[in-house]
Formats: structure tokens, sequence, C-alpha cells
């Protein structure tokens, strides 16, 4: 799976760049704010996002809401140092998949991408049967 990364601290990043390396994830690409997220993801498209919430120029929620009109079945995971039950509740009213809690445990990283990879195997397992059932010939 390919992933963009954003967080405006490097610490972070490399962090998570880190594990998901180790689990053998690609980092599509990094952002350091939100709005770089937004123009990344519509350059690079990739299959999934994992963006802080509290940044500077954009902020997380800003951004998630952005990418979601660049496209509407984008995945993406927010993650914050705030454990507050709102902020995580806000973000996945407004289409956040999951919402992590830094500092990012791996463990925890890796059940939320394994989560996230059924979900992408699942939308192309529908694209090719939805295929498959327009390319049937009708009785």
């Amino acid at each position: 799976m390919n992933i963009l990364i954003v967080d405006d601290s490097d610490t972070r990043l490399a962090q998570l760049r880190k594990i998901l390396t180790d689990i053998g994830q690609d980092v599509a690409g990094i952002a350091h704010n939100g709005a770089e997220a937004v123009e990344r993801y519509g350059a690079l498209r990739p299959d999934a996002v994992i963006m802080d919430l509290i940044m500077p120029r954009m902020n997380g929620l800003d951004a998630l809401r952005a990418i979601l009109r660049i496209d509407p079945g984008a995945i993406v995971v927010m993650a914050s140092s705030m454990r507050s039950p709102e902020s995580a509740l806000e973000c996945q009213r407004n289409g956040a998949r999951f919402y992590l809690h830094k500092p990012f445990e791996p463990a925890v990283v890796r059940s939320v991408v394994e989560k996230l990879a059924r979900e992408l195997n699942g939308r192309a397992g529908s694209a090719a049967r939805a295929g498959a059932q327009e390319k049937a010939p009708s009785d």
C-alpha cells in the first residue's frame, strides 16, 4: 500500500515512516502541513493518508475535508497527541477512517494499516465483480 504521511514534526514523520516501512508499506510521499497534504494527495493519489490534526497553514481537519472533495473515496487516518474523544469523533464525522494517538505505537499502526488494506482489497473485489457483471451476456 502507498501511504502519504503528513505531520509538521520531522521526528514524527521519521517515526511513522520507519514503522510503515518495517511492516512492508511504501511511503508515497510526505507533507509538513495541510496545504501540502492536499497538493500532494492530488499529485500522488496514494492508497491512504495518515495525517496530523494540528498543523500550520491548514489544519488536518480542513485538509481532510479538502482531500475528500478531491476524492470522496479517499482513505484518511487522522493522528494527534490530543487524547480527546471529541477530537476523534469530529474527525470521524468528517470522513476519517481511524484516529491514531501519538506517539505512534507500531502494533496499533500495523493493525490500522491491515484494516485499510482489507478495505482496499474489498473495493478492488467489488469493482472486479461489477465489471464482470457488466460484461456478462444477457439472456
